[in-house]
């Protein structure tokens, strides 16, 4: 009996284990089944909490009615407008001229050659014609956000002023034809079909020859000083651009605010694509129809042709690589050789804008190049910068990043190709065996080779669609980075560099090569970190989550990067992609004109005139009032499949 029992219990404990294993099975198998139906990507989870967020800027009201005057503003830049007398107050314009001091002692004592004023389109001298400067508001809109990206400590702009209409676009024909418009002085009106903006840049670099020709003969008290560099705007644009009357007023802005009124630093092109490769664009007579026939009057002396087979063939590339959209560069590469007394280049796409004053934009963007040391460069270049999590730029930020990533990029970074001759950088060596060894001291007073205005990110691991356009070097295995939008300024250097490694048969695509010859060279390249505005309302660390979201932070490096195909979303609501509705939304009531329930006439009767801090825009197509503008969508989301 008691063996029967023993033997009971036996199988009924075998029995109960068994049960309970087996509902642990089938237990396991449906959470599992379960959590299979209920899994979701990690763009699916962005999209779901992106969803919980309001947008921001339907909440403010960004109107001069709104401005608040800061209480201890300070850029002697900055200066009442005589022409309003003893009138006061936030809603009247100061005269904005964000120039060197010309005059003064600590700059005639750095520089060659003396400050000539240039003439203007109204025929005086731009230092004596306040109808010629921009305006600015003291102050922003009570409520407006900050940035979600970068800053305007970080880059050294005036964050606490604001623009409308008319003091940004007053002095370049806009309102010209108004009457009775509140707290705004009209410039004297100009007939701009008889403004030839060529011959006013080129009697302006000849008043200021002595500054920068280097054939000049030295004076006694110019030795040692070597001539100021000069830079070149491309601004891209194309046979049948039709131009309206506010790409007239940026291109003017342009011209005035970088090259006249600084004595001819900059000059000013239009970069005309002719698209027709058969059209003769070498023959004098032909070149000028084409200029007339697609270009206003007023820019056909600054104009400059260019096509494909002008451009490519110097080159041993393969054809199906060397149009605009593999080969952008090719076109950049031409100038430069045949404009040697241009030390830097911008590429500035057409469709971008900025809010604030150029010539403010250039230089702080050309200073935060100089004082950026190399080491770690390369690592902070990489994400975006959130100032909100990650603090001030130069010591937390890079604090963090020292942190959070090894410094990797020291100096050239070489090719194992089994042949070093291959790729000969051109970049200094560092002078350190590794980089702990200096103290953030190298590169710092150095100018920047590269500049440009989003994450230089690591393509490799991303399924960004163009991570691999790669010929001549190591295909898919070949060191690189990535930047996307092409408007950025290069130097002669880089340029040279990209020339030398196109005249060996290698390349890459648009997005990529310039970044890339620069790590591979040694070459210094800066992400600039210029404000980026976010309408969506997310907490800082989920934009470090979502756009931060390769390894160790990076933007870059991983199937979850917000660059890649399905992943760009996440931009449709910033101030500066290549698809992003937060431009019209703003841009479009700075202009006077209503979208998304800003702007227009019976919105600013009722809350006063749109004004903006100085934020850059892209894109901006199609700059009239009823232009489609804040429904961008991407094309993964139309169900286009990426062909990488």
């Amino acid at each position: 009996m008691n063996i029967f029992n023993k033997m009971s219990q036996r199988f009924t404990r075998r029995a109960f284990l068994i049960t309970v294993l087996y509902m642990l099975i089938i237990s396991a198998f449906a959470w599992r089944h379960e959590a299979l139906l209920n899994w979701k990507t990690p763009q699916e989870r962005y999209e779901e909490e992106q969803q919980q967020y309001p947008l921001i800027f339907d909440n403010v009201i960004p109107t001069l009615n709104q401005i608040r005057m800061p209480s201890d503003h300070q850029n002697p830049n900055v200066t009442d407008d005589p022409r309003f007398g003893s009138k006061t107050g936030v809603q009247i314009p100061r005269i904005y001229r964000p120039y060197p001091n010309y005059d003064s002692p600590e700059w005639t004592e750095t520089h060659r050659g003396a400050f000539h004023a240039c003439e203007g389109p109204r025929g005086k001298l731009l230092t004596d014609s306040l109808d010629d400067q921009v305006g600015v508001y003291l102050g922003v809109p009570e409520g407006f956000p900050k940035p979600a990206f970068g800053s305007y400590d970080a880059l050294g702009l005036d964050g606490d002023v604001s623009l409308d209409r008319y003091t940004r676009y007053g002095a370049y024909g806009y309102g010209q034809d108004e009457t009775g418009v509140e707290n705004w002085i009209k410039p004297k009106k100009v007939d701009w079909n008889l403004v030839n903006w060529g011959q006013l840049q080129d009697k302006c670099y000849k008043r200021n020859a002595d500054r920068y020709a280097p054939k000049t003969p030295i004076k006694p008290s110019d030795k040692g000083i070597a001539p100021e560099p000069r830079t070149a705007v491309l601004i891209r644009t194309y046979i049948g651009k039709e131009y309206t009357e506010n790409d007239i007023y940026v291109l003017r802005s342009l011209v005035t605010e970088l090259s006249l009124q600084s004595g001819g630093e900059y000059s000013v092109f239009l970069f005309l694509h002719v698209k027709d490769d058969q059209i003769p664009i070498e023959v004098k007579d032909v070149a000028r129809q084409i200029i007339k026939e697609n270009v206003p009057r007023e820019f056909w002396d600054i104009t400059v042709l260019w096509n494909v087979p002008m451009v490519a063939s110097r080159y041993p590339l393969d054809p199906s690589v060397v149009d605009v959209h593999h080969a952008q560069w090719l076109s950049v590469q031409h100038f430069t050789l045949q404009h040697p007394e241009y030390e830097f280049v911008w590429n500035w796409e057409i469709d971008a804008r900025f809010t604030g004053h150029h010539y403010e934009l250039a230089e702080r963007l050309a200073q935060f190049g100089r004082k950026q040391p190399r080491r770690g460069i390369w690592e902070r270049n990489a994400r975006f910068y959130i100032p909100a999590l990650h603090g001030d730029y130069d010591t937390s930020f890079r604090d963090y990043v020292q942190h959070h990533e090894q410094e990797a990029v020291w100096g050239p970074l070489p090719l194992d190709d089994r042949d070093p001759s291959r790729v000969e950088p051109t970049g200094p060596a560092p002078p350190h065996r590794a980089p702990e060894q200096d103290n953030y001291e190298w590169g710092v007073g150095e100018d920047a080779d590269f500049i440009t205005f989003l994450p230089i990110f690591h393509p490799i691991g991303t399924e960004w669609v163009i991570r691999n356009e790669v010929y001549g070097y190591l295909g898919a295995d070949t060191p690189r980075r990535a930047c996307l939008i092409t408007h950025s300024r290069l130097s002669r250097r880089l340029l040279l560099t990209m020339d030398g490694e196109n005249l060996a048969g290698r390349t890459m695509g648009s997005e990529l090569f310039p970044s890339s010859v620069a790590l591979l060279h040694g070459l210094k390249a800066v992400s600039a970190p210029h404000p980026v505005y976010n309408n969506k309302d997310l907490p800082v660390t989920s934009l470090d989550k979502w756009f931060n979201a390769g390894v160790n932070g990076r933007a870059g490096s991983t199937e979850n990067s917000p660059f890649g195909w399905g992943r760009e979303t996440r931009f449709r609501e910033v101030s500066w992609y290549y698809r992003a509705n937060l431009a019209g939304r703003l841009y479009w009531p700075f202009l006077g004109w209503e979208k998304a329930g800003k702007g227009g006439e019976l919105y600013e009767k009722q809350h006063g005139r749109v004004c903006l801090p100085p934020i850059l825009f892209h894109p901006v197509k199609d700059a009239v009032p009823e232009a489609v503008v804040t429904e961008y969508r991407f094309d993964a989301e139309f169900g286009v499949q990426a062909i990488p």
